[in-house]
């Protein structure tokens, strides 16, 4: 049987199923909440009380765990492959949630913990996977194109948390777009990891 890569190799295009793994990492940088809004609302916390300061050792933190978690999540997906990206894609709504409640600065320090996570294996696994979906003759292609679509991501995640945060919307509604777009973010991995099955078996 033939890998969904080899089977394009022929004609050197992108398959719906790389489309699929693309538009689900899409949903899934859109409903994660920005790392910056979370620094923002630390920043509301802190500077009344002139600890600023902490605002930069919070990113530092992000950053702290984003490093070894990427080497983890890397090890995990030469194991477990495809599967194992469904455990960053659930972990994209805790942060968002800790972030967007009536936070205090525990709550964002969880956070900004849960946002490191996440961002590491967004990092190292995320594009990893890219190649179970291309064929060789376009993976430059594919990897552009995955790579505008985290961006353009992560842009409207941007826009809509902190159109949120500026209109003080119900605590409900962020839960229900967080949970929604992280839910079919899920699905739509799911549905593109169910047409690589057989040959990530194979192989």
């Amino acid at each position: 049987l033939e890998t969904i890569s080899e089977k394009n190799e022929s004609v050197g295009k992108l398959g719906k199923p790389f489309y699929i793994y693309t538009f689900a990492v899409l949903l899934n940088t859109t409903g994660l909440i920005p790392f910056e809004l979370i620094l923002y609302k630390a920043n509301t916390i802190l500077e009344p009380i002139s600890q600023i300061w902490i605002v930069p050792l919070i990113y530092t933190l992000i950053q702290g765990v984003d490093a070894p978690i990427a080497l983890f999540a890397g090890v995990a997906y030469d194991k477990f492959k495809i599967r194992v990206l469904i455990l960053p894609f659930a972990l994209s709504i805790i942060p968002t949630l800790l972030a967007m409640a009536n936070a205090n600065m525990s709550m964002l320090i969880a956070a900004a913990v849960f946002f490191g996570l996440v961002l590491g294996m967004q990092e190292s696994i995320y594009r990893a996977a890219v190649p179970n979906f291309a064929p060789i003759s376009s993976r430059g292609t594919a990897y552009g194109v995955f790579s505008t679509a985290y961006g353009i991501g992560m842009l409207i995640s941007g826009a809509i948390y902190g159109l949120m945060a500026q209109l003080n919307m119900l605590y409900s509604a962020v839960i229900a777009y967080a949970v929604v777009t992280q839910t079919a973010a899920i699905a739509l991995l799911l549905n593109a990891y169910s047409k690589t099955k057989i040959s990530e078996i194979i192989n």
